[in-house]
Protein backbone atom coordinates (compact mmCIF):
# COMPACT_ATOMS: atom_id res chain seq x y z
CA UNK A 1 0.00 0.00 0.00
CA UNK A 2 1.66 3.62 -0.53
CA UNK A 3 2.17 6.11 1.93
CA UNK A 4 -0.77 7.99 2.46
CA UNK A 5 -0.95 11.57 1.51
CA UNK A 6 -1.46 14.58 4.13
CA UNK A 7 -3.76 17.04 3.15
CA UNK A 8 -4.31 20.09 4.84
CA UNK A 9 -7.71 21.86 3.53
CA UNK A 10 -7.66 25.66 5.27
CA UNK A 11 -10.16 28.33 5.14
CA UNK A 12 -13.30 25.85 6.10
CA UNK A 13 -15.38 25.56 8.79
CA UNK A 14 -18.71 23.89 9.75
CA UNK A 15 -20.94 26.64 11.04
CA UNK A 16 -21.11 28.70 7.78
CA UNK A 17 -22.74 26.23 5.47
CA UNK A 18 -20.80 27.36 1.84
CA UNK A 19 -17.13 26.90 4.34
CA UNK A 20 -18.81 23.69 4.50
CA UNK A 21 -19.43 23.10 1.45
CA UNK A 22 -15.93 23.82 0.06
CA UNK A 23 -14.89 21.13 2.58
CA UNK A 24 -17.18 18.63 1.40
CA UNK A 25 -16.06 19.57 -2.15
CA UNK A 26 -12.65 19.16 -1.33
CA UNK A 27 -13.24 16.32 -0.09
CA UNK A 28 -14.47 14.48 -2.81
CA UNK A 29 -12.29 15.63 -4.60
CA UNK A 30 -9.07 14.42 -2.96
CA UNK A 31 -11.23 10.97 -4.29
CA UNK A 32 -9.56 11.04 -7.67
CA UNK A 33 -5.57 10.97 -6.01
CA UNK A 34 -4.55 7.60 -6.11
CA UNK A 35 -2.97 7.36 -2.92
CA UNK A 36 -5.12 7.07 0.09
CA UNK A 37 -5.41 10.23 1.81
CA UNK A 38 -4.94 11.61 5.56
CA UNK A 39 -6.84 15.20 5.90
CA UNK A 40 -5.86 17.77 8.46
CA UNK A 41 -7.41 20.16 10.10
CA UNK A 42 -6.34 23.29 12.47
CA UNK A 43 -8.58 23.78 15.69
CA UNK A 44 -10.99 26.83 15.58
CA UNK A 45 -13.92 27.92 17.42
CA UNK A 46 -15.85 26.66 14.11
CA UNK A 47 -13.96 23.57 13.74
CA UNK A 48 -14.14 21.97 17.15
CA UNK A 49 -12.98 18.49 17.71
CA UNK A 50 -15.90 16.13 18.24
CA UNK A 51 -16.95 17.70 14.32
CA UNK A 52 -13.19 17.22 13.19
CA UNK A 53 -13.41 13.44 15.08
CA UNK A 54 -16.30 12.60 12.82
CA UNK A 55 -14.10 12.94 9.92
CA UNK A 56 -11.10 11.52 11.01
CA UNK A 57 -9.15 14.54 10.65
CA UNK A 58 -5.97 15.25 11.80
CA UNK A 59 -4.82 18.65 13.64
CA UNK A 60 -2.33 20.56 12.77
CA UNK A 61 0.50 21.74 15.22
CA UNK A 62 0.34 25.40 14.87
CA UNK A 63 1.13 28.50 17.02
CA UNK A 64 0.05 31.87 15.87
CA UNK A 65 -0.32 35.19 17.90
CA UNK A 66 -0.29 38.53 16.44
CA UNK A 67 2.89 38.56 14.43
CA UNK A 68 4.71 35.46 16.19
CA UNK A 69 4.69 32.35 14.01
CA UNK A 70 6.15 29.41 15.80
CA UNK A 71 4.69 26.78 13.32
CA UNK A 72 7.53 26.19 11.12
CA UNK A 73 9.74 25.88 13.82
CA UNK A 74 7.42 23.33 15.38
CA UNK A 75 8.03 21.02 12.54
CA UNK A 76 11.79 21.31 13.43
CA UNK A 77 11.37 19.54 16.01
CA UNK A 78 13.30 16.06 16.77
CA UNK A 79 11.59 12.94 14.57
CA UNK A 80 11.03 11.04 18.19
CA UNK A 81 9.02 14.15 19.65
CA UNK A 82 6.73 14.94 16.67
CA UNK A 83 6.05 10.94 16.02
CA UNK A 84 4.75 11.12 19.67
CA UNK A 85 2.24 14.13 18.78
CA UNK A 86 1.56 11.52 16.23
CA UNK A 87 0.18 9.03 18.90
CA UNK A 88 -2.03 11.82 19.88
CA UNK A 89 -3.67 12.81 16.44
CA UNK A 90 -1.16 15.80 15.81
CA UNK A 91 0.93 16.35 13.14
CA UNK A 92 3.56 19.26 11.81
CA UNK A 93 3.67 21.50 9.08
CA UNK A 94 6.79 19.65 8.12
CA UNK A 95 4.49 16.59 8.01
CA UNK A 96 1.66 18.18 5.71
CA UNK A 97 2.54 16.78 1.83
CA UNK A 98 -0.35 19.22 0.08
CA UNK A 99 -2.65 22.50 1.05
CA UNK A 100 -5.75 23.34 -0.53
CA UNK A 101 -6.45 26.78 0.67
CA UNK A 102 -10.56 26.79 0.45
CA UNK A 103 -11.08 30.22 1.90
CA UNK A 104 -13.85 31.82 -0.72
CA UNK A 105 -12.83 35.40 -0.16
CA UNK A 106 -10.46 36.16 2.42
CA UNK A 107 -7.58 37.93 0.83
CA UNK A 108 -7.49 41.27 -0.27
CA UNK A 109 -7.14 45.06 1.86
CA UNK A 110 -10.65 44.07 3.67
CA UNK A 111 -8.79 41.83 5.99
CA UNK A 112 -5.53 42.06 8.01
CA UNK A 113 -2.70 42.47 6.21
CA UNK A 114 -0.87 40.01 8.97
CA UNK A 115 -3.27 37.23 7.62
CA UNK A 116 -2.31 37.32 3.95
CA UNK A 117 1.37 38.28 5.08
CA UNK A 118 1.47 34.94 7.20
CA UNK A 119 -0.07 32.64 4.04
CA UNK A 120 2.14 34.13 1.86
CA UNK A 121 5.17 32.82 4.05
CA UNK A 122 3.67 29.68 4.39
CA UNK A 123 3.52 29.52 0.76
CA UNK A 124 7.17 30.07 0.01
CA UNK A 125 7.73 27.50 2.48
CA UNK A 126 5.72 24.94 0.59
CA UNK A 127 7.52 25.80 -2.39
CA UNK A 128 11.33 25.81 -1.24
CA UNK A 129 10.49 22.18 0.68
CA UNK A 130 9.31 20.98 -3.13
CA UNK A 131 5.43 20.20 -1.61
CA UNK A 132 2.19 22.30 -3.77
CA UNK A 133 0.34 24.71 -2.11
CA UNK A 134 -2.89 25.17 -4.21
CA UNK A 135 -5.57 28.25 -3.99
CA UNK A 136 -8.96 26.63 -4.43
CA UNK A 137 -11.40 28.66 -6.76
CA UNK A 138 -12.46 32.01 -4.70
CA UNK A 139 -12.31 35.56 -4.97
CA UNK A 140 -9.63 37.99 -3.97
CA UNK A 141 -8.45 41.34 -4.00
CA UNK A 142 -8.21 44.23 -3.96
CA UNK A 143 -5.08 44.96 -3.39
CA UNK A 144 -4.49 48.74 -3.21
CA UNK A 145 -1.19 48.77 -0.66
CA UNK A 146 2.55 48.22 -1.63
CA UNK A 147 2.61 45.43 1.69
CA UNK A 148 -0.60 43.79 0.31
CA UNK A 149 0.60 43.90 -3.59
CA UNK A 150 4.01 42.22 -2.36
CA UNK A 151 2.60 39.77 -0.15
CA UNK A 152 0.46 38.53 -3.13
CA UNK A 153 3.36 38.70 -5.42
CA UNK A 154 4.80 35.99 -3.37
CA UNK A 155 1.90 33.69 -3.31
CA UNK A 156 1.46 34.52 -6.74
CA UNK A 157 5.07 33.05 -7.23
CA UNK A 158 5.19 29.81 -5.37
CA UNK A 159 1.69 28.85 -4.99
CA UNK A 160 1.49 25.19 -7.13
CA UNK A 161 -1.96 26.69 -8.39
CA UNK A 162 -3.98 29.44 -8.22
CA UNK A 163 -7.84 29.25 -9.22
CA UNK A 164 -9.38 32.34 -9.57
CA UNK A 165 -13.49 32.37 -9.74
CA UNK A 166 -14.09 35.73 -11.30
CA UNK A 167 -12.89 37.90 -14.52
CA UNK A 168 -12.33 40.68 -11.32
CA UNK A 169 -10.33 38.83 -8.70
CA UNK A 170 -8.28 37.89 -11.83
CA UNK A 171 -7.68 41.55 -12.57
CA UNK A 172 -6.96 42.15 -9.01
CA UNK A 173 -4.30 39.74 -9.50
CA UNK A 174 -3.07 41.14 -12.24
CA UNK A 175 -2.73 44.82 -10.56
CA UNK A 176 0.27 42.53 -8.24
CA UNK A 177 1.85 40.86 -11.13
CA UNK A 178 0.98 42.10 -14.76
CA UNK A 179 2.12 38.77 -16.75
CA UNK A 180 0.34 36.32 -14.59
CA UNK A 181 1.91 32.82 -14.95
CA UNK A 182 0.14 29.73 -15.98
CA UNK A 183 -0.57 28.44 -12.61
CA UNK A 184 -3.31 31.20 -12.20
CA UNK A 185 -6.03 29.39 -13.68
CA UNK A 186 -9.94 31.08 -14.19
CA UNK A 187 -12.23 28.24 -12.79
CA UNK A 188 -15.90 28.82 -11.29
CA UNK A 189 -16.70 27.56 -7.64
CA UNK A 190 -16.31 24.40 -7.14
CA UNK A 191 -19.20 23.27 -4.68
CA UNK A 192 -21.51 23.15 -7.93
CA UNK A 193 -21.49 19.52 -8.50
CA UNK A 194 -21.70 18.42 -5.01
CA UNK A 195 -24.69 16.32 -4.92
CA UNK A 196 -27.59 17.36 -2.25
CA UNK A 197 -28.51 14.56 -0.08
CA UNK A 198 -31.54 14.85 1.81
CA UNK A 199 -32.25 14.10 6.09
CA UNK A 200 -34.91 13.82 8.69
CA UNK A 201 -34.11 17.24 9.13
CA UNK A 202 -35.64 18.70 6.21
CA UNK A 203 -39.34 20.00 7.27
CA UNK A 204 -42.26 19.06 4.86
CA UNK A 205 -43.63 21.85 3.33
CA UNK A 206 -46.97 21.56 1.95
CA UNK A 207 -47.19 23.19 -1.59
CA UNK A 208 -44.65 25.37 -3.53
CA UNK A 209 -42.28 27.62 -1.05
CA UNK A 210 -39.40 30.25 -2.08
CA UNK A 211 -36.18 29.79 -0.02
CA UNK A 212 -35.19 33.12 1.26
CA UNK A 213 -31.33 33.36 2.15
CA UNK A 214 -30.62 36.32 4.50
CA UNK A 215 -26.91 37.43 5.17
CA UNK A 216 -26.03 39.11 8.32
CA UNK A 217 -22.54 40.02 7.04
CA UNK A 218 -24.70 42.73 4.34
CA UNK A 219 -25.77 44.62 7.53
CA UNK A 220 -22.92 44.13 10.34
CA UNK A 221 -22.09 47.31 12.23
CA UNK A 222 -18.21 46.13 11.57
CA UNK A 223 -18.54 46.80 8.07
CA UNK A 224 -20.93 49.62 7.17
CA UNK A 225 -21.57 53.21 8.60
CA UNK A 226 -25.11 53.49 9.58
CA UNK A 227 -25.82 49.89 10.01
CA UNK A 228 -29.22 50.37 11.92
CA UNK A 229 -31.03 51.84 8.87
CA UNK A 230 -29.27 49.62 6.34
CA UNK A 231 -30.17 46.77 8.67
CA UNK A 232 -33.68 48.12 8.74
CA UNK A 233 -33.74 48.47 4.98
CA UNK A 234 -32.70 45.05 4.90
CA UNK A 235 -35.42 43.72 6.93
CA UNK A 236 -38.41 45.75 4.83
CA UNK A 237 -36.85 44.56 1.37
CA UNK A 238 -36.46 40.91 2.40
CA UNK A 239 -40.21 41.07 4.04
CA UNK A 240 -41.74 42.85 1.21
CA UNK A 241 -39.97 40.06 -1.08
CA UNK A 242 -41.71 37.46 1.21
CA UNK A 243 -45.10 39.32 1.13
CA UNK A 244 -45.12 39.86 -3.12
CA UNK A 245 -44.90 36.01 -2.79
CA UNK A 246 -47.27 34.93 -0.25
CA UNK A 247 -49.47 37.21 -2.23
CA UNK A 248 -48.73 34.61 -6.09
CA UNK A 249 -49.76 31.54 -3.67
CA UNK A 250 -46.32 31.08 -2.63
CA UNK A 251 -45.00 29.65 0.90
CA UNK A 252 -41.53 31.55 2.27
CA UNK A 253 -39.06 29.82 3.83
CA UNK A 254 -36.54 31.73 5.45
CA UNK A 255 -33.02 29.50 5.67
CA UNK A 256 -30.41 30.10 7.82
CA UNK A 257 -27.03 29.32 6.16
CA UNK A 258 -24.67 30.27 9.24
CA UNK A 259 -25.56 30.49 12.95
CA UNK A 260 -26.62 32.37 15.29
CA UNK A 261 -26.28 36.43 13.71
CA UNK A 262 -27.94 35.06 10.57
CA UNK A 263 -30.99 33.66 12.84
CA UNK A 264 -31.81 36.88 14.27
CA UNK A 265 -32.10 38.60 11.26
CA UNK A 266 -34.23 35.88 9.93
CA UNK A 267 -36.22 36.09 13.11
CA UNK A 268 -36.55 39.91 12.28
CA UNK A 269 -38.02 39.27 8.90
CA UNK A 270 -40.51 36.99 10.20
CA UNK A 271 -41.84 39.52 12.26
CA UNK A 272 -43.07 41.77 9.62
CA UNK A 273 -43.94 38.64 6.64
CA UNK A 274 -45.87 35.21 6.83
CA UNK A 275 -42.62 33.30 7.07
CA UNK A 276 -41.34 29.77 8.01
CA UNK A 277 -37.64 29.83 9.53
CA UNK A 278 -35.90 26.84 8.80
CA UNK A 279 -32.31 25.73 10.69
CA UNK A 280 -30.57 22.29 8.91
CA UNK A 281 -27.17 21.28 9.95
CA UNK A 282 -26.05 19.02 7.26
CA UNK A 283 -24.77 21.62 4.54
CA UNK A 284 -26.02 18.77 2.01
CA UNK A 285 -29.33 18.62 3.53
CA UNK A 286 -29.87 22.29 3.23
CA UNK A 287 -28.96 22.22 -0.12
CA UNK A 288 -31.55 19.47 -1.08
CA UNK A 289 -34.05 21.80 0.80
CA UNK A 290 -33.05 24.72 -1.52
CA UNK A 291 -33.22 22.49 -4.89
CA UNK A 292 -36.83 21.60 -3.93
CA UNK A 293 -37.77 25.42 -4.13
CA UNK A 294 -39.88 27.35 -6.98
CA UNK A 295 -36.98 30.43 -6.46
CA UNK A 296 -34.28 31.78 -4.09
CA UNK A 297 -33.33 35.00 -3.29
CA UNK A 298 -29.61 34.68 -1.63
CA UNK A 299 -27.67 37.25 0.03
CA UNK A 300 -25.49 33.91 0.95
CA UNK A 301 -22.90 33.24 -2.10
CA UNK A 302 -23.28 29.61 -1.57
CA UNK A 303 -26.74 29.79 -0.70
CA UNK A 304 -26.91 31.25 -4.61
CA UNK A 305 -25.00 28.71 -6.09
CA UNK A 306 -27.18 25.44 -4.17
CA UNK A 307 -30.05 27.63 -5.65
CA UNK A 308 -28.64 27.21 -9.19
CA UNK A 309 -26.65 24.12 -9.37
CA UNK A 310 -29.66 22.63 -9.10
CA UNK A 311 -31.69 24.88 -11.96
CA UNK A 312 -33.79 27.03 -8.92
CA UNK A 313 -34.10 30.44 -10.47
CA UNK A 314 -32.87 33.12 -7.94
CA UNK A 315 -32.34 36.44 -7.06
CA UNK A 316 -28.71 37.39 -5.00
CA UNK A 317 -28.30 39.88 -3.27
CA UNK A 318 -24.66 41.73 -3.41
CA UNK A 319 -22.54 42.86 -1.12
CA UNK A 320 -18.95 42.16 -2.97
CA UNK A 321 -17.63 41.49 -6.87
CA UNK A 322 -18.02 38.09 -6.47
CA UNK A 323 -21.79 37.75 -6.43
CA UNK A 324 -22.58 39.20 -9.93
CA UNK A 325 -19.70 37.32 -11.36
CA UNK A 326 -20.98 34.14 -10.19
CA UNK A 327 -24.65 35.02 -11.47
CA UNK A 328 -23.00 35.78 -14.73
CA UNK A 329 -21.68 32.10 -14.96
CA UNK A 330 -25.15 30.96 -14.41
CA UNK A 331 -26.73 33.13 -16.87
CA UNK A 332 -28.36 34.97 -14.20
CA UNK A 333 -26.49 38.33 -14.34
CA UNK A 334 -29.60 40.42 -14.32
CA UNK A 335 -30.72 38.99 -11.32
CA UNK A 336 -27.89 40.60 -9.17
CA UNK A 337 -29.06 42.90 -7.16
CA UNK A 338 -26.09 45.31 -6.21
CA UNK A 339 -27.82 48.03 -4.46
CA UNK A 340 -30.42 46.56 -2.55
CA UNK A 341 -33.96 48.94 -2.27
CA UNK A 342 -37.14 47.05 -1.17
CA UNK A 343 -38.37 48.83 -4.74
CA UNK A 344 -35.09 47.25 -6.60
CA UNK A 345 -35.92 43.78 -4.92
CA UNK A 346 -39.53 43.84 -6.31
CA UNK A 347 -38.91 44.77 -9.76
CA UNK A 348 -36.15 41.95 -9.83
CA UNK A 349 -38.83 39.60 -8.27
CA UNK A 350 -41.15 40.78 -10.47
CA UNK A 351 -39.20 39.87 -13.64
CA UNK A 352 -37.98 36.66 -12.17
CA UNK A 353 -41.70 35.54 -11.63
CA UNK A 354 -42.84 36.44 -15.25
CA UNK A 355 -40.08 34.64 -16.70
CA UNK A 356 -39.29 31.55 -14.19
CA UNK A 357 -39.87 28.84 -16.52
CA UNK A 358 -37.74 29.60 -19.12
CA UNK A 359 -34.82 30.82 -16.46
CA UNK A 360 -35.26 27.40 -14.85
CA UNK A 361 -34.72 25.32 -18.21
CA UNK A 362 -31.35 27.97 -18.88
CA UNK A 363 -29.65 27.44 -15.81
CA UNK A 364 -29.98 23.70 -15.50
CA UNK A 365 -28.05 23.93 -19.12
CA UNK A 366 -25.49 26.58 -17.10
CA UNK A 367 -25.23 24.14 -14.66
CA UNK A 368 -24.45 21.21 -16.26
CA UNK A 369 -21.41 23.17 -17.94
CA UNK A 370 -19.93 24.30 -15.09
CA UNK A 371 -20.12 20.66 -13.92
CA UNK A 372 -17.71 19.70 -16.87
CA UNK A 373 -15.49 22.97 -16.27
CA UNK A 374 -15.24 21.44 -11.75
CA UNK A 375 -14.29 18.16 -13.26
CA UNK A 376 -11.22 19.97 -15.32
CA UNK A 377 -10.08 22.21 -12.63
CA UNK A 378 -9.60 18.61 -10.69
CA UNK A 379 -7.63 16.84 -13.83
CA UNK A 380 -5.41 20.13 -13.24
CA UNK A 381 -5.03 19.46 -9.80
CA UNK A 382 -4.29 16.11 -10.41
CA UNK A 383 -1.47 16.60 -12.84
CA UNK A 384 -0.27 19.74 -10.75
CA UNK A 385 0.64 18.02 -7.82
CA UNK A 386 1.56 14.09 -9.33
Amino acid sequence: MSKPLFVEIKGVQFRNKGAYLMLLASLEGLKGIARPVELVLSPGPNLPYPERARLGAWQKLSFRRGGLDLTPMIGKLPGAVQRLFNRYGMVSEKQIDLVLEASGFAYGDQWPLRFLQNTAKEVVRFAKAGKPFVFMPQAFGPFKTEDSKAAMRDIINHARLIFVRDPVSLQHLQSCVPNLPESVVLTPDFTVGLTARPNDEIPVINGPYAALIPNNKVVSKFNHAGAEQLRNDYITAFAAAANTLAGAGMQCVLVNHEGKEDAELCAEIAAKAPCQIVQIEDPLAVKAFIGKAELAISSRFHGAVNALSQGVPCIATSWSHKYHAMMTDFGMGDYCVAELSEQNLLDALEQLLDNKTTLAAEVKQKAAALKQQNAAMWQRLYQAIS
